[in-house]
Formats: structure tokens, C-alpha cells, sequence
């Protein structure tokens, strides 16, 4: 498994671990996870599915 889908993976569950260990009625706990976890999750969703620029220019 590569580190960058064991990131997808740990943003993921910062979004849903207030709900899973029940602090979710802790505000600032609740919406600090589910911000910093969106965050994490979206940066490697890019990083792992994202499109790489080509170096090479298209060809005519």
C-alpha cells in the first residue's frame, strides 16, 4: 500500500472518528477533525488520482 493511500485513508478517518469514539458532541473537536481531515483526504485523493503533466508537448 502506498503512503500516499495510507494518508486517503488517515484524512478519512479524521472525518469520521468523532462519531466512531463518540466525542462528537464536543464541538471544536468534532469540526477541528472533520476540517483537517477533509483537508488531508482531498490533497492525497489528488495526489493519488490526480492527472500528471506530460513534459513532452502533444504531438500534431
Amino acid at each position: 500500500m502506498s503512503q500516499k493511500r495510507v494518508q486517503l485513508f488517515l484524512g478519512f478517518w479524521l472525518v469520521i472518528s468523532p462519531w466512531v469514539l463518540g466525542f462528537s458532541s464536543i464541538s471544536i473537536m468534532k469540526w477541528s477533525n472533520v476540517i483537517v481531515g477533509t483537508i488531508i483526504f482531498l490533497i492525497n485523493l489528488w495526489a493519488v488520482f490526480g492527472k500528471e503533466k506530460s513534459t513532452t508537448p502533444p504531438n500534431s
